[in-house]
């Protein structure tokens, strides 16, 4: 069974007369998934969607094999958290007491309750600071309060909108380092939404790019990748002819040209098939470079219009 799965999902808000979404076509699998986009771009928008917030106007969707809007929304709730970019939290009251009646509105007993809560306040390391009011905490231990009440109630999946917001360097890496324990240690399928790149592209096996309400690319980052590999950049010895130039097709996409250097997407995962190319047309090739790391590349083409995809 798919984590989630939509087809043609339209969401729009009442005032607004351009759907937010339109026409979202997706499956995803457990593991991390990236929500990838720019401000605007509609990430939140999903993530209220399948949390029940925002009913679908068109299509369907699916969350753990529950359907949107369905009369089985009310107990979805109790298998997914959601960690919202911005917090709520009660100034003079302790992470401890905060997380402990989040749990208990999540379903928990008030014993169980009390007991994840102290699991899951030492699961992201907040165990010593836990009976102290959050109004002294830090940006990056209230991050961590947030993680940890959408973790009290041991949920299948998790949404996370904006992790790292707020943070510094350090702290962005310590969230995500618990990010990728919350996947490997306790099983939990993983939502994460944001709009920077180097936060999906360090934590995430799966990537959906939004823009505008769409859906610009999407697929495994090993497929992503994979396609990246194809990334070539071509050095002659000498300047191609206008009919090199022109043959250059046979090897596949030319993406740029400048100074006798060419940016190529080759059509074969092959780059020993520039060096025949060169060989059978008078062409004397001097350097391979291969691009397959440029993962941003990715998202501009994405987000330029271009399609990028990857299985």
């Amino acid at each position: 069974m798919p984590l989630i799965a939509f087809e043609n999902l339209e969401v729009r808000y009442p005032a607004t007369p351009v759907p937010a979404l339109k026409g979202i076509t997706l499956q995803l699998d457990r593991g991390i998934v990236g929500l990838l986009g720019p401000n605007g771009s509609g990430k939140s928008t999903l993530l209220k969607a399948l949390l029940g917030l925002l009913t679908p106007s068109q299509g369907s969707g699916n969350v753990l094999g529950v359907p949107l809007g369905g009369a089985e929304a009310a107990r979805l709730r109790a298998r997914i958290g959601y960690m919202p970019e911005y917090d709520a939290l009660i100034e003079d009251a302790s992470a401890y007491e905060q997380v402990a009646f989040w749990g208990e509105l999540s379903g928990l007993g008030p014993e169980a309750a009390r007991d994840r809560a102290h699991e899951v306040l030492y699961f992201v390391g907040l165990d010593e600071a836990r009976y102290r009011p959050v109004s002294g905490y830090s940006t990056g231990m209230r991050q961590r309060v947030k993680l940890a009440q959408a973790l009290v109630h041991s949920p299948e999946l998790i949404f996370l909108d904006e992790p790292t917001n707020g943070l510094d360097p350090d702290g962005r890496r310590r969230m995500l380092d618990l990010v990728l324990r919350v996947h490997a240690e306790l099983g939990t399928g993983v939502i994460l939404a944001s709009h920077l790149l180097g936060d999906v592209e360090r934590v995430a096996d799966q990537l959906v790019i939004l823009d505008q309400g769409q859906i610009k690319a999407a697929g495994s980052m090993a497929g992503l990748r994979k396609a990246l590999a194809r990334r070539v950049e071509l050095r002659f010895l000498d300047p191609l002819d206008p009919t090199q130039e022109a043959a250059l097709a046979e090897l596949g996409a030319v993406l740029e040209a400048r100074n006798g250097l060419y940016d190529l997407e080759l059509t074969e995962a092959d780059p020993t098939a520039a060096f025949r190319w060169a060989q059978a047309h008078g062409a004397t090739l001097v350097q391979v470079t291969p691009r397959h790391d440029r993962l941003d590349e990715v998202l501009l083409r994405a987000l330029h219009g271009q399609e990028t995809g990857g299985n």
